[in-house]
């Protein structure tokens, strides 16, 4: 349990589901980068997460979000693994504050 809620509070603070990270890296299964990380290697201390858009992804691809954008995390998202594990991620959205 107290590896869950370790895991729930690095690196993304998140107020209501907004997340003010504004990078990731890799395709819908990706992490969100730190916000001091100099490359893709720190990115992957971040929150693993699964991006619930397209940005037509490629593998280790590091992106930023627009500036009038920002990260919202709404729900989960299960898989299983290639050790064929069921695993639960939380499920990111893009959203405009427009």
């Amino acid at each position: 349990m107290l590896s869950l809620f370790l895991s729930s509070v690095c690196f993304a603070e998140t107020e209501h589901g907004i997340i003010t990270n504004k990078r990731g890296l890799d395709g819908a299964l990706g992490y969100i980068c730190p916000k001091l990380a100099l490359d893709n290697d720190d990115c992957r201390s971040g929150q693993f997460v699964y991006f619930n858009f397209n940005l037509d992804f490629v593998d280790n691809q590091r992106f930023s979000i627009p500036k009038n954008y920002y990260f919202y995390a709404d729900g989960v998202y299960k898989y299983v693994n290639r050790e064929n594990i069921s695993k639960t991620v939380r499920k990111i959205e893009l959203y405009s504050k427009d």
